[in-house]
């Protein structure tokens, strides 16, 4: 399989490195030891995914759609340099070694609770122009943009619960939106399962819509 690349966001030759949007699931698996978090870039089925025979101490991390259209990870978490990530194979399928979770939070809000994670990783996104996009606002003059889609239709949105501060909204992109989160990010999960990545300063994504 042959993945996009971009030279805005790294290196075409690291193939490994590579995450395209669209086409179907991503699945993600976590060493439960060393809590490395390691990433098929090719899409697979919902049930071949839940079938995958890992290996001992590993389990599965999480099945979603990837929301941007393309992304890039420069290292591996423990890398000293940008670089080729690690890899292994698991019934055909290459993983990569592209996050560790470092953190963990609990916002609760009107009964309801909000995970926040503090993720060690080197992760780029693009979200192409003339896209509608949702957007997370953290209220202090900061963004995040979305990793993965909820697993509720559009419809029942209005059954979110945020907590103090926070909103969430459409926005539509005049330009490509790059988003570099900074290392280490933060990974919001809210009440309806949808996640978004950052922190990155509002001004960033002013830039890219009217």
């Amino acid at each position: 399989m042959t993945l996009a690349t971009d030279t805005r966001l790294g290196k075409p030759d690291w193939a490994d490195n590579w995450t395209e949007g669209g086409g179907g699931l991503r699945v993600e698996i976590i060493d439960t030891a060393t809590r490395a978090v390691w990433l098929c870039h090719a899409p697979v089925t919902y049930k071949r995914a839940r079938s995958l025979p890992l290996p001992k101490g590993f389990s599965l991390s999480g099945i979603a759609h990837a929301v941007a259209d393309l992304a890039y990870f420069g290292r591996s978490p423990g890398a000293d340099t940008e670089g080729a990530l690690d890899t292994i194979e698991v019934d055909g399928l290459r993983f990569a070694f592209v996050a560790r979770p470092v953190g963990f939070d609990t916002i609760t809000h009107d009964g309801v609770d909000t995970s926040v994670m503090t993720i060690d990783k080197h992760h780029t996104m693009l979200y192409a122009a003339s896209r509608t996009i949702e957007v997370l606002d953290f209220g202090d003059g900061t963004v995040a943009t979305p990793a993965w889609q909820s697993p509720r239709p559009p419809t029942d949105r209005h059954e979110r619960v945020l907590p103090a501060g926070w909103s969430v909204r459409d926005v539509v992109l005049d330009d490509d939106l790059i988003a570099a989160i900074p290392n280490p990010a933060r990974v919001a999960v809210l009440s309806d399962g949808a996640g978004f990545h950052g922190p990155l300063p509002i001004s960033q994504l002013e830039g890219v819509t009217s």
